[in-house]
């Protein structure tokens, strides 16, 4: 009998409520190869293949005090062990994406800002300096991707790991959008911002009958190396947001319906 993780069990969930069921199979055999990803996905008659990870926290964490804190080293060495064990060496004609969800990693930074930096190298800042003038050129400062990321040989200083199509994020998010309706509308009746007090009242009065649901929906950062890019209709779920690389800089290129409108109420709590 079959076991499966949370984060598996987490990503069936995601793909039956965006209408794949019976579109999935789990750890397949594929004619053919000797590796068998932990999912195969038919999308509109294209074979996409996954592999689930969790991501939990280092057993010597610190959980009291102070402490550095890494949001690369969790999933680039996920990243590390899909390429050591070749589990995608086979389906380089396929898109292929390392799905993780985070049980515990507090250090795990899921924001495409970090998940970019896991793949292209560490953020920082970079400036131009004039050695004549001996001093860095105004406006010269810029962000930067420096050392350590996934995709880049640390050598030979050239794309690798190219046939990951994406890391997608795996997350379960708070669909709160019925309460921040209220507080917007209440915040047009009123001219003006609510107070907190106010805002637990609206809370205790809709909790009730709106309670705060928690879907799961996933975060695509497109690998800017992949050989098969990710497909553009692949994953647009109504909370769901896909990221890539262009004009040098990050842009989100899909946001889900649902999302959008609770990003336009305005009025986080």
């Amino acid at each position: 009998m079959e076991t499966k993780n949370e984060s598996e069990k987490v990503f069936e969930q995601y793909l039956d409520s965006n209408g794949f069921q019976g579109k999935w199979a789990y750890e397949p055999p594929i004619t053919g190869k000797s590796k068998h990803p932990d999912y195969l996905l038919d999308f509109g008659g294209k074979e996409c293949f996954f592999e689930v990870k969790e991501l939990r926290k280092k057993d010597n964490e610190p959980i009291e005090r102070a402490a550095h804190i890494d949001p690369y080293s969790s999933l680039r060495k996920k990243i590390h062990e899909l390429t050591k064990r070749k589990q995608f060496k086979e389906f380089k004609e396929y898109p292929c994406s390392l799905v993780v969800y985070s049980i515990d990693d507090r250090q795990f930074m899921s924001e495409p800002f970090w998940v970019f930096g896991v793949m292209l190298g560490d953020r920082g800042l970079a400036a131009t300096y004039d050695h004549d003038e001996g001093k860095v050129v105004a406006g010269s400062m810029r962000n930067e991707f420096l050392d350590g990321g996934k995709m880049i040989d640390p050598k030979k200083k050239r794309k690798q790991n190219t046939t990951i199509s994406a890391i997608v994020v795996l997350e379960e998010f708070p669909d709160n959008t019925k309460i921040q309706k209220a507080f917007s509308k209440e915040i047009k009746k009123q001219g003006r911002e609510l107070t907190t007090v106010e805002k637990i009242g609206i809370r205790m009065k809709l909790c009730g009958h709106c309670p705060i649901t928690r879907v799961p929906r996933v975060v695509v950062v497109e690998n800017p190396y992949a050989r098969i890019v990710f497909p553009a209709d692949l994953f647009n779920g109504p909370f769901d947001e896909r990221w890539r690389i262009g004009n040098d800089r990050q842009e989100r290129v899909f946001v889900g319906s649902k999302l959008k409108e609770l990003e336009s109420l305005k009025c986080d709590f």
